[in-house]
């Protein structure tokens, strides 16, 4: 039997907790094992150092102050507990990520450069859109002549099924 195993075992044996199996297991292995067996020994002499100790009984006083504390006091709120809730930590997150790109911008010594490009990059989006609109609105002008002609056709076709009286 390993020492780890019997020193877990040796608090048991010195209050005779063990069962008969483990009690003959530990006292086999210390009498080969000197550690062990000092071990236990050192538990023993702290027992009956212990034993001799005179127990002591709280006065009434102090156990009616002990009993009063419990009901005077109350748990302190701290004063940045809102900020400690787990329900803020994606917006302080989120505020981190923006106050880190903000302080990027302002403290970047070419930001009139920037501006330019940002504003440059801005228009050219907007005029794609604006062909794009433009596009579509093309579309949608030149399949509106036929508009009339497709609905006619589709009630002719009777897509839905339904009867005509």
């Amino acid at each position: 039997m390993s020492c780890d195993r019997v020193q877990d075992l040796l608090a048991g044996y010195a209050e005779n907790d063990l069962s008969a199996e483990d009690r003959t297991l530990v006292e086999s292995h210390c009498r080969e094992c000197p550690d062990c067996a000092a071990l236990l020994a050192a538990l023993r002499e702290a027992d009956t150092a212990l034993a001799g100790f005179p127990e002591v009984e709280p006065g009434r006083a102090l156990l009616e102050r002990l009993y009063a504390v419990s009901t005077e006091s109350r748990p302190r709120r701290r004063v940045f507990s809102f900020f400690l809730r787990p329900s803020l930590q994606p917006v302080f997150a989120a505020a981190a990520v923006l106050m880190t790109i903000l302080s990027l911008y302002f403290f970047n010594p070419d930001r009139k450069a920037f501006d330019r490009a940002v504003v440059r990059q801005f228009h050219r989006g907007v005029s794609r859109i604006e062909k794009l609109y433009a596009g579509a609105g093309a579309v949608t002008d030149s399949l509106g002549a036929y508009a009339g002609s497709v609905f006619t056709s589709l009630k002719a076709i009777n897509p839905l099924g339904k009867n005509k009286e």
